[in-house]
């Protein structure tokens, strides 16, 4: 039988057992995590700033969720994909779950993935 995308994907959760840090974003602010996950929780739209990632960030990956219904924005410096200011603040959809994936590479955050985040 065939490799199912659910076999592979149940193979990439368990390489190298590896469990991410997770923290709650319940307010306005930085996001200081630089890999790992961001659960945006704040009952009303969150304001969140994301850095630029330094050359010892390379490889490192962010997923940032909400986890409640707003139109969540993050700014992030240098914009997303080196988008600069024309793709720099990223407007979540307002569902919960709605997410987008970072990856750092060279000073910059690039987008790995992303459901109903609009960078503009």
């Amino acid at each position: 039988m065939g490799v199912t995308n659910f076999d592979v994907v149940e193979a990439d959760l368990l390489v190298g057992g590896v469990k991410l840090p997770v923290v709650a974003a319940g307010v306005d602010g930085p996001i200081t995590l630089r890999a790992g996950v961001v659960m945006v929780t704040k009952a009303s739209a969150a304001a969140m700033m994301l850095a630029a990632p330094s050359a010892d960030d390379n490889g490192k990956i962010l997923h940032i969720i909400a986890a409640t219904a707003q139109a969540h924005t993050v700014t992030v410096a240098g914009g997303v994909n080196g988008g600069g200011a024309g793709a720099d603040v990223g407007t979540f959809g307002g569902a919960v779950g709605d997410r987008v994936s970072l990856v750092a590479y060279d000073g910059k955050w690039y987008e790995l993935g992303n459901v109903n985040v609009t960078f503009a």
